[in-house]
């Protein structure tokens, strides 16, 4: 079975640093999405606004944009920067789940004015040069808000439409409403990416037979604690060797990449132990390292404790 797996956008993590070793070292996803970027009425200094999309921070990578906006003038300029920048396809961000963001009317707290989406998608697409797919939560508040927006979102001509069967509320925490995905996924005429809880191998196997017409997959959390999955998934679960060196070699290569760009040790802690709180999942008492790596403030402490780490722990995943 043919399909695609992607890197999930996840704000303040997956950019182009971690971006570049992930694809350096492990196998399985076909592109990624990047993490939104904000629509904003003038673009004085283009090259900082836009710094994690920048071609040569991205080669050899397939990279999607997204933009998180509710007006059509400044999605549609930005947008037109960016396929200056050989990007033919953006995505509109209907899902970011965080209160300062949909609060604002944007993100997933958009989704609760279906006739705005309907004027945004309308003037966007009436202006815009490049592919548009969205990515979009069932709802704001109730997963039953999807059913409002499928005749709104089947009169755009939408590249493809990822959906994270959540609601904003839920953030990443409580069930997934796989029910009414299946009932919902396919009414869209567009193609459809599932997001959300693909967690293992087995969890995969069951969804891909669930939605058999699904050829897109998307995964970002599970992958971050353990990045040999979706590369597990495409080999349809065959051996991988070495995993905890593979780990090792790719915190070497994010830690000296962290190194060059950030400036002070605190920055690279900082950046640092938003990374463990995913990988210490998959190792042997990982949750007793993370609480002390939570704690340290050198990186000669940080290195201390992932020696002990690397040396008296097992990769679990």
């Amino acid at each position: 079975m043919k399909f695609k797996l992607s890197l999930a956008p996840l704000h303040g993590i997956s950019g182009f640093t971690y971006r570049n070793a992930f694809f350096r070292h492990f196998m399985g996803f076909d592109y990624a999405i990047a993490p939104f970027i904000m629509a904003v009425k003038t673009l004085n200094v283009r090259k900082t606004h836009i710094k994690d999309l920048l071609p040569e921070n991205n080669k050899n990578i397939k990279v999607i944009p997204q933009i998180l906006s509710n007006n059509s003038d400044d999605f549609t300029a930005l947008s037109d920067i960016l396929n200056e920048y050989g990007y033919d396809e953006v995505n509109l961000n209907l899902g970011c789940p965080y209160p300062m963001v949909a609060n604002k009317q944007r993100g997933s707290g958009l989704l609760i004015f279906p006739d705005k989406i309907d004027n945004l998608l309308s003037e966007i697409f009436s202006k815009t040069k490049t592919k548009v797919s969205i990515k979009i939560r069932l709802g704001r508040y109730e997963p039953e808000e999807i059913y409002k927006l499928i005749d709104i979102i089947n009169n755009h001509p939408l590249s493809k439409i990822y959906i994270h069967p959540r609601t904003g509320i839920q953030m990443y925490k409580g069930k997934v409403y796989l029910e009414i995905f299946e009932d919902i996924y396919h009414k869209f005429k567009h193609e459809v990416s599932y997001n959300g809880d693909i967690v293992n191998y087995e969890t995969f196997i069951k969804l891909s037979t669930k939605f058999p017409t699904i050829k897109d997959w998307m995964i970002g959390r599970a992958a971050l604690s353990n990045p040999f999955l979706p590369e597990t998934i495409k080999t349809e679960n065959l051996p991988i060797n070495n995993k905890k060196g593979k780990i090792k070699d790719f915190h070497s290569d994010l830690l000296e990449s962290y190194t060059k760009i950030l400036f002070g040790e605190k920055h690279i802690l900082d950046k640092m132990k938003e990374i463990w709180g995913f990988l210490t999942r998959s190792f042997s008492d990982g949750d007793k390292y993370f609480k002390k790596l939570c704690k340290v403030k050198t990186l000669n402490e940080y290195n201390i404790i992932l020696n002990t780490l690397f040396k008296d722990e097992d990769w679990i995943s």
